[in-house]
């Protein structure tokens, strides 16, 4: 993948949930007419695109050069959503398409969340704020982050409690460490080592995007996705909400079933 380039444009953001494509089976014919780059968060499939064969899962990121295209086929064992940013370079990235599996909880799903937010939220400078956020991705890829292992092991307590509890009230920094057996303060070391930001505000991404799947379902009210994300008060839930995502939670369904 070439390092040095620029975004010359953002041509548009899609959230495509699972039941957009129910069928086993999809081919795109035509050009592509902008590079494509496209996280996968749930879901299992083959791709196949110009006589390469792409194996997405979760937690997978696939990038298709823009050009013609003489094969683009989706073979689907499992339906799943995915974030998809149209986008336009000065020179290109990589000839070819190539698909890479992230750590798990990389923290681009947060990123990719975000940058789909911001796009359908279009407010005063958003087309600027979605291109940093892209050289945000990039960079995170060219600058994969590395713990050693020995330490990765050391907060995978932690990791692994708040994939099953982020959500519960009581979870506490003191709670996490005490699991792992080391200090709150080496803790948040190795989570900023790790994911790039400290244990808190790694939770309150967990949150916020299970928020964001609550609200797209249409099945919750604000108040019961405030109460299922650990929050005991729903102006609080929708404070921490807007100044993550950068739209109130009404705001957030809206500008989401106006992008369809």
């Amino acid at each position: 993948m070439e390092k040095e380039f620029v975004i010359t444009g953002i041509a548009r953001v899609i959230y495509v949930g699972k039941e957009e494509y129910t069928a086993p089976k999809t081919q795109f014919k035509g050009k592509l007419y902008h590079n494509e780059l496209i996280f996968h968060l749930s879901g299992r499939a083959q791709v196949r695109f110009n006589g390469k064969v792409l194996p997405t899962g979760p937690n997978t990121l696939r990038f298709l050069p823009k050009g013609d295209n003489r094969e683009y086929i989706v073979e689907r064992e499992m339906p799943g959503d995915c974030i998809d940013v149209f986008f336009d370079t000065d020179r290109p990235i990589s000839a070819e398409a190539f698909v890479r599996k992230m750590p798990e909880n990389s923290g681009l799903d947060a990123l990719f969340r975000k940058i789909f937010a911001v796009w359908v939220g279009r407010e005063e400078g958003y087309k600027f704020a979605c291109m940093s956020l892209l050289y945000r991705i990039f960079a995170q890829l060219q600058d994969e982050r590395y713990l050693p292992e020995q330490q990765y092991q050391a907060i995978r307590p932690a990791i692994d409690w708040i994939a099953e509890h982020f959500n519960d009230p009581e979870l506490s920094m003191q709670m996490l460490a005490q699991r792992c057996g080391i200090s709150q303060s080496w803790l948040r070391r190795l989570f900023i080592a790790r994911f790039g930001v400290p244990p808190k505000k790694y939770i309150l991404q967990r949150r916020i995007n299970y928020a964001c799947d609550l609200l797209r379902s249409g099945l919750y009210s604000v108040t019961q996705i405030a109460e299922l994300c650990g929050s005991g008060s729903v102006y609080f839930f929708s404070r921490q909400f807007r100044e993550y995502v950068g739209l109130s939670p009404t705001e957030y369904v809206k500008r989401y079933q106006s992008s369809k």
